[in-house]
């Protein structure tokens, strides 16, 4: 027959129900004290986005009405200024009947160009302040993959261009000879050891020959990257961007003013 001791069961399990109460002290509880922290962890991150999007949410819609109500504005002067000018213009005419033909146009091409010219300031005041506030808008909300896809961008433009724009290339060459090359790189945000291979090896290639970097930090870019080499200025920029879109704006409202 089978003998059981029965101190040796008691002693077994007694040992199995302290080792169950270490495991559940020593392991299990901490398992779970951690899991309900990343829990609350996620839920907080998860919080906070959705904060973020509120917040460039509610920036984008203010920005619009803004936007919005410079246009009226906009809208509100040139009709004025159209008003103005034709009442001025009628007033002239009644004073001068008797004046000659040729002083009377002179007088109205100088009232229309100190219009133009009033315009043109008001319109480069108005363009500017709009850029600044742009500008500062997307410096808040520009990612870190935003930065690196502009620089990337600019990366592949000057491949393409030692591949489709020889001329232009030749003349980059021409204008470094008998230098000591040097590309001044500007970036919004520090540049990786990868990222700055990569444009020593683009701009060497451009050159070719080697061509040493010299790198600065400027957040007034925004965002991307403006790369000096010799007297050709490469620029990728959110505030190259936004210099270009404002050059483009002014000349739109100069002609509008001017068809008027």
């Amino acid at each position: 027959m089978l003998s059981l001791d029965v101190a040796t069961i008691i002693f077994q399990v007694i040992n199995f129900i302290v080792l169950a109460v270490l495991l559940h002290r020593f392991l299990f509880q901490p398992i779970l004290r951690k899991t309900a922290q990343r829990a609350a962890e996620k839920e907080r991150l998860m919080e906070e986005l959705a904060e973020e999007r509120h917040r460039v949410a509610s920036q984008h819609a203010e920005l619009e009405q803004r936007q919005t109500q410079v246009e009226e504005e906009v809208h509100k002067i040139i009709k004025e200024a159209r008003e103005q000018a034709e009442a001025e213009r009628g007033e002239l005419l009644r004073q001068a009947r008797s004046e000659a033909e040729q002083m009377l146009v002179g007088a109205q091409a100088d009232a229309h160009r100190l219009q133009q010219q009033a315009m043109n300031e008001f319109h480069e005041q108005l363009v500017e302040t709009i850029l600044q506030i742009s500008g500062s808008i997307v410096g808040q909300v520009a990612t870190q993959e935003v930065d690196d896809a502009l620089i990337h961008q600019l990366s592949e433009r000057i491949r393409e261009m030692g591949h489709m724009e020889m001329q232009r290339v030749e003349a980059v060459r021409r204008s470094l000879s008998g230098r000591e090359v040097t590309a001044y790189v500007s970036s919004a945000r520090e540049l990786s050891s990868e990222q700055q291979r990569e444009l020593a090896r683009i701009l060497t290639a451009l050159a070719d020959r080697h061509v040493s970097i010299e790198l600065q930090t400027d957040p007034n870019l925004v965002a991307g990257v403006r790369v000096r080499l010799g007297d050709t200025v490469m620029d990728n920029s959110i505030a190259g961007q936004l210099q270009e879109l404002r050059a483009q704006v002014l000349a739109a409202l100069r002609e509008q003013v001017n068809r008027a």
